[in-house]
């Protein structure tokens, strides 16, 4: 199907060299609009030096940009002019790697810790309880100072007192010195060395004069005061994202680099207004919610859709499943075109009857890499999993989970690479399969397996086991009873029906979608975007192409009904009401 740009559209594509806003519904088509405009810019920079970027939060993103602009280039060659990446891979590898070490004041390159690497541990400040690592610290800038934090999984982060700040400084320092450092570490180093050092800041400018920014809303004070030195240093930077989908402020990003951007006097602001995704109904719903006047392109389908609450009874959310998957495909919905969202990973575990945190030390990777290949069949997550449970069980470098994705021919790493596919395709004497009882038969034979897989490491490389390798795999954490799945693969009648949290489906089109809600979450939704709870029910809302259904506990009082009637809702079992 050809793309027929709105007025808006064409206006973004074809607007001059400057830095602008473009504050964009859901469904608005900026994919197609972001990728012409890097066209665009493309084509205008041919005869200079200078090339155009455009960044994303997430691989998902970057990969459909990639794609879109393959397509629209009519070649998969790679474009030397262009530059499409992750916020944080732009980061890494134009800031970050080459030049960082410098203000970090490491001997060697950069390298990417996760957390859970065992070195780690000689960087905790406080004691007992109060334990915090170094990875569980993060940072904000709040009125041109940095703050400290400790990280409390996905809630609202926790503010260091100034005796801690001073200690998590320190910490932080020594760690840097090894030349490591987390994703909300590298953006502090970046930032601190482009401040430092401006002459690198232009350098950038001058090979990335155009610079777009996709899902800005998710930019946090870091990347911002980045993104306003690569401004200062000459660089055009144009946002595109919307304030009502920013859902990420435990990671200090709340929509306001965006809102305040947009309001600066040399930056020009345009808008995408009309839903190409959603039907009326839903778009109606949206608007109602976030108080926004965005127009339907869609008017009809030819399944039953619209938006609806459906009552269920927490206590029973699986049997809603099987009624959910039931009445999707009597209303002509493939389960593979459904989606239930949830606002926590708590409650999609109860779902799942599969734990958060799945064990500890190794055997969380390991169990989190059986249930990656037996479950999803992810390959490439499944060994992401073995590299981190590796770290754990053999002494290897510092820098491993950096060095084993692209080893030397011929080195110890390669060969241990080569050793931890082993592990994946061999149940027998690899991981053992998901289905075996988690404290049972599947830690007995994961132990012994390990016991014969080290054998070979340290026959076939330099590497020796870890000397507390045993103590590291552990049944703590591990289902009491039962095996890792909860149950046997396709075990259910809506086996096949995707299961998420709101997070995991951000900026997805999806045909039929249920927002599975507690009183609490359900309050927030009818509240609108103004705080974050809200502004993710928003998000699951829109998610939605033809069917929205907002599943509601069952003693929802009438009082609540009402406004979800006055929102644009009906009721599942009496839709004329």
């Amino acid at each position: 199907m050809s793309f027929e740009p709105t007025a808006e559209q064409t206006a973004i594509i074809e607007a001059d060299l400057v830095s602008m806003a473009i504050v964009a519904c859901p469904g608005s088509g900026k994919t197609a609009t972001a990728v012409r405009r890097l066209a665009e810019l493309r084509k205008r920079l041919n005869d200079t030096k200078g090339r155009a970027a455009l960044l994303s939060f997430s691989n998902v993103a970057v990969e459909t940009f990639r794609a879109e602009y393959q397509k629209l280039q009519g070649t998969t060659v790679t474009d030397s002019k262009v530059a499409i990446q992750t916020v944080d891979s732009f980061i890494t590898n134009y800031i970050l790697k080459p030049h960082c070490a410098r203000v970090m004041k490491s001997r060697r390159m950069p390298f990417l810790c996760l957390g859970d690497e065992p070195f780690l541990s000689a960087y905790k400040i406080g004691e007992g309880k109060e334990t915090t690592g170094v990875a569980d610290i993060i940072l904000n800038r709040v009125s041109g100072e940095t703050r400290f934090y400790r990280k409390v999984g996905k809630s609202d982060p926790i503010a260091l007192t100034p005796a801690m700040s001073k200690l998590a400084l320190k910490k932080l320092n020594e760690f840097a010195a090894t030349g490591g450092y987390t994703h909300t570490h590298g953006r502090a180093w970046a930032r601190w060395l482009l401040a430092r050092e401006p002459h690198i800041a232009k350098a950038l400018a001058l090979r990335f004069p155009q610079i777009l920014v996709d899902e800005a809303q998710d930019v946090g004070t870091f990347e911002g005061e980045i993104l306003d030195l690569l401004i200062k240093a000459g660089s055009d930077v144009s946002l595109i994202g919307d304030f009502h989908q920013s859902i990420y402020s435990f990671n200090f990003a709340t929509g306001d680099y965006l809102r305040a951007f947009s309001e600066r006097d040399e930056v020009v602001k345009f808008e995408l207004t009309q839903n190409r995704r959603s039907l009326p109904a839903i778009v109606n719903v949206a608007n109602a919610l976030a108080r926004t006047k965005t127009t339907p392109h869609r008017t009809t389908s030819k399944l039953h859709s619209g938006a609806f609450y459906w009552r269920y009874e927490e206590d029973k959310a699986r049997e809603l499943m099987s009624t959910w998957s039931s009445a999707l495909q009597a209303k002509g919905y493939a389960l593979a075109d459904a989606a239930v969202l949830c606002r926590s990973s708590d409650m999609l575990s109860e779902l799942t009857s599969a734990s958060v945190n799945l064990g500890t030390s190794a055997v969380k990777h390991l169990a989190s890499a059986a249930l990656e290949r037996d479950r999803n069949g992810d390959i490439a997550k499944t060994f992401h999993h073995c590299v981190q449970a590796a770290i754990h069980l053999v002494d290897v470098p510092n820098t491993f989970a950096q060095q084993v994705k692209s080893p030397e021919r011929g080195s110890d790493i390669a060969q241990l690479r080569r050793l931890l596919w082993d592990l994946i395709r061999d149940n027998a004497s690899g991981i053992p399969p998901s289905t075996l009882e988690a404290r049972g038969e599947w830690l007995t034979k994961l132990r012994t397996n390990l016991a014969s897989w080290l054998d070979i490491v340290e026959e076939k490389t330099k590497f020796t086991r870890a000397a507390t390798w045993t103590a590291r795999v552990t049944a703590r954490r591990l289902p009491e009873t039962g095996p890792l799945l909860g149950g046997d693969l396709g075990q259910n009648d809506w086996n096949g029906l995707r299961l998420g949290t709101v997070h995991s489906a951000k900026g997805e089109g999806i045909p039929a979608v249920m927002y599975l809600t507690s009183k609490k979450h359900l309050t927030a939704l009818l509240k609108g975007t103004s705080k974050e709870d809200g502004r993710i029910g928003f998000v699951a809302a829109t998610r939605a192409r033809d069917l929205l259904v907002v599943a509601i506990p069952l003693d929802t009082k009438p009082s609540v009904i009402k406004k979800l009637h006055n929102l644009g809702f009906m009721d599942w079992d009496r839709p004329g009401r």
